[in-house]
């Protein structure tokens, strides 16, 4: 695990922040229409963005690897370092000629593999699941879950979310397998209503061979998903 970035327990705080940001997204974010209208021409792909100097998204490239330049620039609230790489989720028009108009950019929280050590309580509650899928260019494992959420007047309760690592062994095919786990603690936020969001899980690290064991309480139980490269 000596790839694993170091991490504190100040990661879920900011983990924590985007899941808050994930949840409102999904109740202001509803795009799809049919018919012929604008929104029934509307795109939506995982994508690396990037911002300016002004903290403005001015590009993107997708999970396919086409590159988008984003015309005019976009300002979200949620992303304020200039000359940044989001991962996100992009509501877009036509593309002509590489340049698109986006009506929305949604964060996407990035969930690293850190030791289990490194946290002080590894919480299990649950969670729905929806979907896991590797990433075209091979550079996520995209996760779909929904979370069981509701207002509150406690600005404390924010739930998190983290990947941890349990251990890892030798396989006999040269590669190794990592037992991961996902950490959510439901912190407080009452469970009213469920939304729908997407985490994904940076694959750098892994090599041809290796194998993920990955184990996700759920409101229907223990699921448990291998992953092998």
């Amino acid at each position: 695990m000596d790839w694993f970035r170091k991490t504190s327990y100040r990661l879920l705080t900011m983990v924590a922040a985007v899941m808050s940001l994930l949840i409102v997204s999904a109740c202001e974010h509803n795009f799809y229409e049919t018919g012929d209208s604008e929104l029934s021409y509307l795109h939506t792909d995982f994508v690396e963005a990037r911002t300016n100097e002004l903290s403005a998204f001015v590009s993107a490239t997708t999970d396919d690897g086409v590159q988008l330049t984003l015309k005019p620039a976009v300002k979200e609230q949620w992303a304020s370092k200039p000359d940044t790489t989001y991962r996100a989720l992009l509501y877009y028009n036509k593309v002509e000629n590489g340049v698109t108009s986006s009506f929305a950019i949604s964060p996407v929280a990035i969930l690293r593999p850190h030791s289990a050590h490194d946290l002080p309580i590894v919480y299990t509650d649950p969670v729905g699941f929806e979907s896991i899928w590797i990433s075209k260019n091979h550079k996520y494992l995209n996760l779909t879950l929904t979370l069981k959420t509701g207002k509150t007047e406690d600005k404390k309760a924010i739930q998190n979310l983290a990947i941890v690592c349990d251990s890892t062994k030798h396989l006999s095919s040269g590669g190794r397998a990592f037992y991961l786990r996902l950490h959510h603690h439901q912190n407080g936020v009452p469970e009213y209503y469920s939304r729908r969001i997407f985490t994904s899980i940076p694959l750098t690290g892994f090599k041809q061979n290796d194998a993920i064991y990955l184990n996700i309480n759920t409101y229907k139980g223990k699921v448990n998903k291998q992953i092998t490269f």
